[in-house]
């Protein structure tokens, strides 16, 4: 039984096209399927946790919709065993199926979903604060300092909605981008690598925590980033003046940001950041919270996933 969590109002309403587009191609396969629409935040995570626990036989669960669609499921997933993942996307960035060999392409992607050729155990990572007040995985990643100050601008502009209609909600990201470059403060941080290793920031950045390769859409972050290893690898920027950053913003887009002596790429089984302030945190690109201590692991359990 295949049970479908889509977001129809992805890519500012193309998906709900897609979706009938890719239901015919179900019917004709005579294949059973239940789906459940998400008309509001949280409406993924609900549904995936129902289809848990409501149904703990062996089901394949696919999320239709972007990155944030996919995150909010990714939470509600539970009984790791009882179920195999597809991911179909639908959104505008689509970075989790860009760091996981997934095709763009919808329509190729359902044919895989109904006559998959392959799985493969994926991993996803897990934010915890030190006070207990943020609990999220991701898929993609999760970063704390400027690009999650980015994410919450974003989501909250109304020049991304216009945008979205002419095909450049992204574009938003980088208008943000470069004016928080001026504007936004960085922390004194401490951050400590598998429990022993010490790094010490007077100026943190930002510290994006990868599961895969890129985040942003389609911008290496962490170019040594594995989603099949067990461990997260974390770009830290820091210590670099506002020129600095803005110059080394155009060679993020290749991967060659990490050359610079204060930008570390670091993988481990668990990067612990403690900073002198609260600092935003994002998941995905949704905002999980803000914190000033915080730990960044993978999830114990590896999801099932059609690829």
């Amino acid at each position: 039984m295949y049970y479908f969590i889509v977001n129809p109002g992805s890519q500012t309403g193309k998906a709900k096209t897609l979706w009938a587009d890719l239901e015919a191609r179900l019917k004709s396969s005579d294949i059973d399927y239940k789906v459940y629409f998400t008309k509001k935040k949280n409406d993924a995570e609900i549904f995936a946790r129902r289809i848990c626990e409501e149904h703990p036989e062996m089901k394949r669960i696919v999320i239709a919709g972007g990155d944030g669609t996919a995150n909010e499921a990714i939470n509600g997933l539970t009984g790791y065993d009882s179920f195999i993942m597809g991911y179909i996307p639908m959104g505008s960035s689509n970075d989790l199926a860009r760091g996981l060999g997934i095709p763009q392409e919808p329509i190729s992607v359902i044919e895989n979903t109904i006559h998959p050729r392959r799985f493969i155990r994926v991993d996803h990572g897990i934010v915890i604060s030190e006070d207990g007040s943020i609990v999220r995985k991701f898929g993609v990643s999760s970063g704390m300092g400027y690009d999650a100050d980015i994410c919450e601008k974003a989501l909250n502009s109304k020049l991304k909605k216009l945008l979205n209609r002419f095909g450049l909600g992204k574009l938003v990201y980088y208008l943000i981008g470069f004016a928080l470059i001026f504007t936004n403060k960085p922390a004194k941080a401490v951050i400590t690598i598998d429990g022993t290793r010490k790094i010490r920031c007077n100026r943190l950045i930002f510290a994006a925590n990868m599961n895969t390769r890129y985040e942003g859409g389609g911008m290496p972050m962490a170019p040594d980033a594995n989603p099949f290893d067990g461990k997260i690898t974390v770009c830290i920027v820091h210590d670099i003046s506002r020129l600095t950053h803005l110059r080394l913003m155009p060679t993020i887009i290749k991967g060659k940001h990490i050359r610079h002596k204060n930008i570390d790429q670091i993988t481990a089984k668990t990067i612990e950041i403690e900073t002198d302030k609260p600092m935003t945190i994002h998941t995905d690109g949704e905002i999980a919270g803000k914190s000033d201590h915080a730990t960044f692991s993978c999830f114990p359990d590896k999801v099932r996933m059609i690829i």
